[in-house]
């Protein structure tokens, strides 16, 4: 069952998958009808489960339950699981990879990636700085969510990898 962002609780359970290239017009309009599918249906014990989705920034897509009604459970995680693997398969896409990270170039003020390998060299070139925002895609939490998706490299725990 859809329910708008804002009528979620503060504590609903969040999942966010990045894009490493951003995605196209085209790529994000398909992606987020067949998301709003998927949500509409994704079940838990055969429980309709309380969700919310979107696709930000034609790069992230983020993926929202209210576990005050029911909670995600192992089988409908391995669902949710499987359409996003789907989604790669369909438009020639990584979500899964979690060693990359997004950041917001101090000079473009676009979206960029770059293996967090990479972030100690970055900095010493000059390329991120301390102020450099990033996005965090392991909050747990609508409230963390709103409050540290969007944050400064230096206040987050990709600041360990300079």
């Amino acid at each position: 069952m859809l329910i708008p962002f804002h009528d979620l609780d503060p504590g609903s359970k969040v999942w966010i998958f990045q894009a490493e290239n951003v995605l196209t017009e085209s790529q994000t309009t398909a992606i987020k009808e067949l998301l709003l599918e998927f949500l509409q249906d994704w079940t838990a014990h055969n429980a309709q489960l309380y969700t919310s989705g979107d696709v930000l920034h034609h790069r992230f897509i983020v993926i929202m339950v209210d576990e005050r009604f029911q909670g995600a459970s192992g089988c409908s995680l391995d669902k949710m699981t499987h359409f996003v693997q789907y989604m790669e398969h369909k438009f020639g896409i990584t979500l899964l990879e979690r060693m990359t990270v997004a950041y917001e170039s101090p000079t473009s003020g676009e979206i960029v990636t770059a293996p967090l390998s990479h972030l100690g060299d970055l900095s010493k070139a000059g390329v991120i700085q301390p102020e450099t925002i990033v996005y965090n895609n392991l909050v747990k939490t609508k409230a963390e969510f709103e409050q540290c998706w969007k944050t400064k490299i230096m206040d987050s725990w990709h600041n360990r990898f300079i």
